[in-house]
């Protein structure tokens, strides 16, 4: 009976190493579900990181398949009608009249830009500034506060104009920084100048419903004339002495017999001789072309969620060129580029390239269609 008390011992000792076993089994079970779920999760991530650069790669090749289609149909016209005035000339869908398909998954839209019917920014006078911004509604006050903030951020020189800004005011700014002293290359630039830093974008940097405005009636390049089938009414009366009836004789004509933009019977100016026989005589002060001299060619290319964007401005008869080639592109040195893709293409079209960005998805800023 004395060994009693030992009763069950051997087998209490290995059921108790049996357990650690078993527990040490699961954890070992545990960390190598949870390195293989790592292992898993970082491998998807990378083969979801590695597709989207071949989806980005395929919808950029189709961007510029559909730019160089643009540019092939432009051409066409060019060469068929002696110039490009207005989308009413069958021009609108350069996809849909060249008859490419780019199939049943991918969506490839073409919208353009006529920067020939904005003033040009950088070439605008003091006057012309301050009654630009009046028609945009701004008050006298403030109209010279932009106006000479502007030209201070252009000319050349650090002499402050009265309501002006230079880099000795800049230079106290938050984050300090000097006057460009430069003509302006990118109009999201103003959100750095004074006056344009409050009114035309928000409390984030981002442009409001008056910067789009602005945007619409001013380019940095510098077209050498307003293409009467495309300028808005604001800014036509902001470029010279143009009245109301001039404006609305103008906006009859293009809008056709039923009085209506964007219908089927729209029409456009295709001579001078054809406005000056609307408008009778060309208003002091405002010069008035019927040709598209700088063009903004917006490329769109869609599949499910991912998106791919391309921005193309080129230039028909070599305005332009000047401002380009002080720090936003590269001029070229005759009015015919060779656009190339791949190396067994090279195709000469009439123009040459004042810009060309990918990825304008991020940008902010909506662009203005052309009135048709």
């Amino acid at each position: 009976m004395k060994t009693s008390g030992n009763n069950g011992g051997p087998a209490r000792f290995g059921n108790s190493r049996k357990g650690s076993i078993l527990l040490l089994i699961l954890v070992m079970v545990v960390v190598m579900g949870h390195v293989l779920i790592q292992f898993i999760e970082r491998g998807l991530s990378e083969i979801a990181g590695e597709g989207y650069y071949v989806e980005r790669d395929r919808l950029r090749l189709s961007g510029y398949a559909a730019l160089e289609t643009t540019l092939a149909v432009l051409a066409d016209f060019i060469a068929i009608e002696g110039g490009l005035q207005s989308p009413a000339q069958g021009w609108a869908d350069p996809i849909g009249f060249a008859g490419v398909d780019f199939g049943p998954r991918l969506s490839v839209t073409v919208s353009f830009e006529d920067e020939s019917a904005r003033l040009p920014l950088n070439s605008l006078d003091e006057g012309t500034l301050y009654l630009l911004f009046e028609e945009m509604g701004i008050s006298p006050e403030d109209s010279l506060l932009l106006t000479n903030s502007l030209l201070d951020w252009i000319d050349e020189d650090d002499e402050t104009r009265i309501d002006g800004a230079e880099t000795d005011i800049y230079s106290f700014r938050e984050i300090p920084h000097r006057a460009a002293n430069r003509p302006i290359r990118n109009l999201e630039e103003l959100r750095i100048v004074e006056g344009f830093d409050l009114y035309f974008f928000d409390e984030s940097g981002r442009p409001n419903a008056l910067f789009e405005v602005f945007n619409g009636m001013v380019s940095p390049y510098g077209a050498n004339r307003l293409n009467a089938n495309t300028a808005g009414a604001t800014t036509l009366r902001a470029a010279g002495s143009i009245g109301d009836p001039q404006l609305e004789a103008i906006a009859d004509y293009l809008a056709g017999a039923d009085r209506t933009r964007g219908t089927g019977d729209d029409r456009y100016f295709a001579t001078t001789e054809e406005l000056l026989n609307v408008i009778v005589e060309m208003p002091p002060g405002l010069t008035l072309g019927v040709d598209i001299s700088i063009l903004g060619i917006r490329v769109r290319v869609t599949e499910g969620n991912a998106v791919f964007e391309l921005k193309a401005v080129v230039s028909l008869d070599g305005s332009g060129i000047p401002s380009v080639a002080t720090g936003t592109g590269r001029a070229a040195s005759s009015p015919t580029t060779s656009a190339r893709t791949g190396s067994a293409t090279s195709v000469e079209y009439p123009f040459v390239f004042l810009e060309l960005t990918e990825d304008v998805t991020h940008n902010e800023i909506a662009p203005v269609p052309l009135e048709e």
